[in-house]
């Protein structure tokens, strides 16, 4: 993206999107297959002017676009693009971290599954290239061609450390 970026830090620019309990709802609902502004507004429990400025912010990202379905005057869908669509991982590893972590086993609120086959999605967790199952201390972060010399710093100083 050619978007001028506050900060050299995927996780800061991320949470300057969604970081907020509203937007990750609306997120929610588009993946389930909420596209109007009353679904999201009833099944969300935003305000009227809240939800317009995420859905605004949504679409000025391109997350979702704008889809004109000209009844009784103008009326609008919104639907997720391929950009929105990149956040399954994410949007997959909330509701997973959300059902073991917060409902615990047995309690769980939704569980997902393959559209295709019917069957559960399994545990998502990052691998290495065996395709083993990897833990926080086997990830090691470095900083990447875009990292401010801030950042670079920082994050070099931590791995010395």
């Amino acid at each position: 993206m050619t978007k001028k970026h506050v900060q050299t830090c995927p996780v800061a620019e991320f949470l300057n999107v969604f970081g907020d309990a509203w937007t990750l709802l609306v997120i929610r609902e588009s993946f389930y297959g909420t596209t109007r502004f009353g679904d999201f507004l009833e099944n969300t429990g935003i305000a009227k002017n809240i939800l317009s400025n995420r859905l605004s912010l949504l679409v000025e990202e391109d997350v979702l676009r704008r889809v004109d379905i000209g009844e009784r005057g103008t009326r609008y869908e919104y639907h997720l693009t391929e950009r929105g669509r990149s956040l399954v991982p994410v949007f997959v590893a909330i509701n997973q971290w959300g059902n073991e972590q917060v409902f615990g086993k047995g309690h769980e609120a939704v569980h997902l599954y393959e559209r295709s086959s019917g069957k559960k999605l399994q545990k998502l967790l990052p691998r290495d290239r065996a395709g083993n199952a990897l833990s926080a201390e086997d990830i090691l972060a470095k900083p990447g061609p875009g990292a401010s010399a801030a950042a670079k710093a920082r994050i070099n100083a931590i791995q010395t450390q």
